[in-house]
């Protein structure tokens, strides 16, 4: 089928997942109450911006951390294979629609890795601004009394 990029084996996406599990474990291992920190926004929009998850980890949010880093590694690795894919049907004289086709393929999967890191800099901005705010959550029994209260202070 014309634009297909062949798949990886079963083990290797196991050893990818394996590789970033493995490089994750001292993010997760850090207690919550001690790693929130504060620091500017800007700092970290910056931060996430150039290497998403960066600015999240440096919020003290080791799971958003994770999630956006990993995101951008499996982009940034399907990037790559649809390359590799043009460059082979390039080289074995492939016809221009499915030349453009995988080229298609490539500027969307690079899309995509520009829109996560978008979004992880604004997440790690918000994140900083909110970073001096107490949320407290909690059910609130009574009649005609809402069933969750949310209580934020600064």
């Amino acid at each position: 089928m014309s634009g297909d990029i062949p798949s990886r084996p079963a083990p290797v996406w196991a050893a990818e997942l394996f590789l970033v599990l493995l490089l994750a474990v001292p993010a997760l291992a850090q207690e919550a109450a001690d790693s929130l920190q504060t620091q500017a926004p800007r700092k970290a929009l910056v931060r996430s911006l150039l290497l998403p998850g960066w600015g999240q980890y440096a919020n003290g949010r080791p799971f958003k951390a994770l999630g956006f880093g990993a995101a951008a590694v499996v982009l940034a690795g399907r990037v790559v294979a649809q390359q590799r894919a043009m460059g082979r049907a390039d080289r074995r004289g492939a016809p221009d629609l499915e030349l453009e086709d995988l080229a298609a393929g490539r500027n969307t999967r690079v899309l995509l890795l520009l829109a996560n890191a978008t979004l992880a800099g604004i997440d790690a901005y918000v994140d900083a601004q909110l970073a001096d705010f107490e949320l407290s959550l909690g059910p609130r029994a009574g009649p005609g009394m809402a069933l969750l209260e949310m209580h934020l202070s600064r």
